[in-house]
């Protein structure tokens, strides 16, 4: 199966979350030409609740992707679900082609992906059915569920202790964090000692409670009572795609951008968790601001053809 040979996109989007689905919005509104390939799911997609979104008091992940889409397609974007393999671009000014795990193909003169990133999550009983309401990924995201409340971290780094000390500073002062293969460094286990922060070595091992959650069990056969996990095991950026093209990439591993989001290789955009930090509001930013940019050398380019 192939691509449309015909069809040379404005611009083709990789992934259709909340900075995909914005670039669409606004390059649709600039009449361009734009294709969104999706292969579903996401991380935004399965956040229960999101309520640090501008405009939006309490809206589900699924509602926005879902309301993104809409507005993307009202604009004229076209949406395909499929699943990218690789993308290569010509040289120079030249356009890129993107391939599908389906055979097919696609080019476009500029391309931005915002394909995001997914979590290391443990394997522990019953994670499906606290996931998004007592067990979490993401401090910035929903740290102010755990206000007051008994909470367990759970790490295998020196992140895990920095988020137990900002945890305690901000939210609650019940803070026990669950060490896995790590050894703290003597002055982290002061510093947390002296914030009466708990500090345990074990593996998890399931969650337990019925409605709500009760406590996290442990390898040991340790139950620490809680109302909250947060999860601190990294996680893994969705780009296995981009390999061989010799992105620039900075100490963190994430992807060099200018200050439009474009990465080292010209014409190729990246927002969300790839370049900068993981938050819904924040990619719908880089997505606008990309595909603003993106316009503007369009107009430019096709100004220099027509001379």
């Amino acid at each position: 199966m192939a691509g449309n040979k015909d069809i040379q996109y404005d611009c083709v989007i990789v992934g259709a979350g909340p900075g995909g689905l914005q670039a669409a919005v606004y390059l649709g509104r600039y009449c361009r030409s734009v294709l969104v390939l999706d292969r579903g799911g996401g991380r935004t997609l399965h956040a229960k609740e999101i309520e640090n979104f501008l405009g939006q008091p309490l809206i589900s992940g699924r509602e926005l992707i879902e309301t993104g889409i809409s507005q993307a397609l009202r604009f004229g974007a076209r949406i395909e679900k499929k699943t990218v393999s690789a993308v290569a671009k010509g040289p120079g000014e030249g356009v890129f082609r993107i391939e599908t795990t389906d055979g097919a193909f696609f080019t476009g003169r500029f391309a931005i992906v915002s394909t995001g990133a997914r979590d290391n999550l443990p394997r522990i009983k019953d994670l499906q059915k606290f996931f998004a309401k007592n067990f979490f990924t993401c401090l910035d995201c929903d740290g102010y569920r755990m206000r007051g409340k008994k909470t367990v971290i759970l790490g295998n780094s020196e992140s895990a202790l920095r988020l137990a000390l900002a945890v305690k500073q901000m939210y609650t002062n019940r803070v026990t964090v669950a060490l896995a293969g790590y050894e703290p460094p003597p002055g982290y286990r002061e510093a947390l000692e002296n914030e009466g922060i708990e500090v345990i070595f074990d593996e998890p091992e399931g969650l337990l409670g019925e409605a709500e959650l009760e406590a996290a069990q442990f390898k040991s056969g340790r139950r620490v009572a809680c109302h909250v996990v947060l999860s601190n095991y990294g996680y893994t950026l969705n780009d296995s795609f981009l390999a061989g093209l010799g992105l620039k990439r900075n100490p963190s591993g994430k992807y060099e951008t200018n200050r439009h989001f474009e990465s080292s290789m010209r014409g190729l955009y990246m927002v969300g968790p790839l370049a900068g930090n993981d938050q819904a509001v924040i990619a719908a930013g880089e997505g606008a601001e990309a595909a603003i940019d993106i316009n503007k050398r369009l107009v430019e380019l096709n100004m220099a053809g027509g001379l």
